[in-house]
């Protein structure tokens, strides 16, 4: 109980400050992509992946510890507009003729509507960068009992489907994962069911007449446990899409107001990062690595009494039209680069190169000044940063 009352930074390098599900704890969230101009909210399920193995953006093996995330929201296409939106549904599959060879079970999920929505999602709901840190994942799934049926707990196990995620960058959860409790799915006797949603997990075969009809099946959203009759692929349910995030591309994690917006015209002060209690329900704003962005530089800094200037080329230049979120920012760390002290905007960047003026009240001996290229997009939405750059104080 005590580390409910403990204090953690509002800001931090990295993802360590982020936490996976936990029973006492409950979850924590962070906000990526957006529809109707609204943020998307996902749980983090995991800190270690989904027991997969990753592709990065560029193709090459990713051997670090994905965040394995769940959309928090019902989603799905809206049935005039064709845009994906909240509270709208999803069929698995509406082709009277998918290509199915349903003794390979993989090949259900691989050619269905519900595969070709998630490819959809990626595109429209998450920008350039934000797909760049998202991880191709490759997985098996095994043969798996339920363990709770909402109607039917004597049914068979769902069958093995090897290669069934080959490369997906979003996809829907197995039955298996939308059961484990480590993941926030709790074992209950008994549930209440509420929006039904869609795993990936082809549930077997019923027969009619001369004919098999392939059976997919879904879960309850918040309770876990599966339903399993009737789940035919042309009903329609939500989508709760799931991802692996490239945490190598997290630069910053922050949450609230930790990091403000300005628009310096003058000298800038950095703002000390508060503390804050740690509690259920932390939502985490993202800072990502943009590559477009590694030319950013530095020129040698100098001194005007308590003022430092710092040239600096090759910044994304600030327009109040086309480009109105580009600043110029810089953080200050302690002498072994982790711990972030402050933060701000300390140039409105008019062009790609120029001179911020920044003071730095608080600086202390042994301390560390990193100014980055960055894109501040307010609440709830991804930021943007070239690669920190450490500034020489003389």
């Amino acid at each position: 109980m005590l580390g409910l009352f403990s204090k953690i930074p509002a800001a931090a390098l990295g993802t360590d400050e982020i936490c996976a599900y936990d029973r006492g704890k409950g979850y924590q969230y962070l906000w990526l992509g957006g529809t109707d101009g609204e943020p998307i909210l996902w749980r983090v399920l995991s800190k270690e992946g989904n027991q997969a193995s990753y592709q990065d953006s560029e193709g090459e093996a990713f051997s670090g510890k994905p965040l394995f995330l769940l959309s928090d929201y019902l989603l799905g296409t809206h049935f005039l507009t064709g845009n994906i939106q909240r509270d709208f549904y999803v069929y698995f599959n509406r082709s009277p003729d998918p290509g199915w060879d349903l003794d390979r079970p993989a090949s259900v999920w691989q050619a269905s509507d519900g595969r070709k929505w998630c490819g959809d999602f990626i595109q429209t709901c998450l920008g350039a960068e934000e797909r760049a840190a998202v991880l191709a994942t490759f997985k098996s799934d095994r043969e798996y009992r339920a363990r709770r049926d909402a109607y039917n707990p004597s049914l068979p196990s769902f069958p093995a489907a090897p290669d069934i995620l080959k490369g997906d960058r979003v996809f829907f959860l197995s039955a298996e994962e939308a059961e484990t409790e480590a993941y926030g799915f709790p074992f209950k006797k008994s549930y209440t069911a509420e929006s039904e949603w869609w795993t990936r997990t082809f549930e077997g075969q019923v027969s009619c007449s001369d004919s098999r009809i392939p059976e997919v099946s879904i879960v309850l959203t918040r309770f876990g446990g599966l339903l399993r009759s009737p789940a035919s692929p042309n009903m329609k349910f939500f989508a709760r899409p799931a991802l692996n995030l490239d945490t190598s591309r997290v630069l910053l994690v922050s949450l609230e107001s930790a990091k403000p917006r300005t628009a310096p015209q003058g000298e800038a002060v950095l703002a000390p990062i508060p503390r804050v209690k740690k509690r259920k329900g932390l939502t985490w704003k993202l800072t990502l690595w943009d590559k477009s962005r590694d030319g950013f530089a530095l020129g040698q800094v100098r001194r005007e009494g308590d003022t430092l200037v710092i040239p600096y080329q090759n910044a994304a230049a600030y327009d109040p039209s086309p480009a109105p979120n580009e600043r110029v920012s810089a953080l200050v760390t302690d002498s072994g680069g982790r711990a972030l002290k402050s933060y701000g905007n300390i140039a409105l960047p008019r062009s790609g190169e120029g001179e911020a003026r920044v003071r730095l009240p608080d600086w202390k001996q042994g301390d560390r000044l990193f100014v980055f290229s960055e894109q501040c997009n307010g609440e709830g939405k991804t930021d943007f940063s070239s690669r920190l750059v450490e500034a020489e104080v003389p």
